[in-house]
């Protein structure tokens, strides 16, 4: 579910077409480009696109299309639920781009109306409390196998106890502070190399350990965001030594490498993930010695 504004100029010429970088810059926001696995990539763009955030207050992005700024039309929307600081930084957003194009038009294609910047602030509150209403929903849906949201960063996968919070909490306080912390530690968010066998056709997954550096990865290979529901069979993980710019030889089997670190009792990431902490290239070596067959 989101919220989605059509923002057309009525002017064309009245002023330039406007781009990602200054508009993010304008509003003190962060941008980037999601990966295949809704991992984000800082700074980037794709296609016109791109997720934006407040890196004081990070909650589950706001997505700006600028694809067609030379024909005065722009997309931009949040996703439901969201944290009450996000709906504010989206209303903020829109204003500024209202500023800059002069005369626009704003239509809610969920909503099948228009909207003036000023309603979107004088409307935040609403806004917040149907988010509220949606958050309670979604976590008192039990046909859910596992909760997922997209995040600005990366995926949560939500721990139980915070379902259970969130499906009787009667503000977004603890959803908003959550969003933030998880995603303002300064982590490197595990993304896999994925391969399929030309005979077998199974698919494997390949991740990558470097030394020095906080970082999260799934408990088990497949683990990762899977939209299209592809079937992992393997999962292999390799260490990077950084500094020298080489791998340890060899390819480690990714369950012997998971089963060791939650046997070192490893933070906790979400339900689906853990944070191991940096390891020194001595450590990196000897894990590698051990985990060799």
């Amino acid at each position: 579910m989101a919220f989605t504004l059509q923002v057309r100029q009525k002017e064309k010429g009245f002023a330039n077409p406007l781009d990602i970088p200054t508009l993010a810059n304008a509003c003190g926001f962060v941008y980037g480009s999601n990966d295949e696995f809704y991992i984000l990539r800082e700074g980037e763009q794709q296609n016109g696109t791109a997720i934006l955030f407040h890196p004081d207050r990070i909650g589950r992005g706001i997505f700006l299309d600028c694809g067609k700024a030379e024909e005065g039309c722009y997309e931009v929307s949040y996703n439901i639920p969201t944290t009450r600081a996000e709906i504010a930084d989206f209303a903020r957003l829109v204003q500024e781009m209202e500023r800059r194009l002069g005369s626009v038009e704003m239509y809610c294609v969920e909503e099948e109306r228009y909207f003036t910047g000023k309603e979107l602030e004088e409307g935040i509150e609403k806004f917040t409390a149907f988010s509220l209403k949606s958050l309670r929903d979604f976590a008192a849906n039990k046909t859910y196998k596992s909760y997922i949201l997209t995040l600005a960063r990366w995926p949560y996968f939500i721990p139980s106890d915070k379902v259970l919070f969130w499906e009787a909490c009667d503000n977004l306080s603890d959803f908003e502070e959550t969003l933030h912390n998880l995603q303002a530690r300064d982590v490197y968010y595990a993304r896999p190399q994925l391969f399929q066998k030309k005979d077998t056709k199974e698919i494997g997954a390949f991740y990558a350990l470097t030394e020095e550096c906080a970082s999260v990865f799934p408990v088990h290979a497949e683990g990762f965001l899977n939209l299209d529901g592809m079937k992992v069979h393997e999962g292999f993980i390799q260490f990077f030594l950084y500094q020298e710019q080489r791998a340890i030889e060899g390819l480690y089997l990714y369950e012997s490498f998971m089963e060791e670190m939650l046997q070192r009792g490893v933070e906790r990431f979400d339900s689906e993930h853990v944070l191991i902490p940096p390891m020194k290239k001595k450590e990196l070596e000897r894990l590698a010695k051990k985990l060799r067959p």
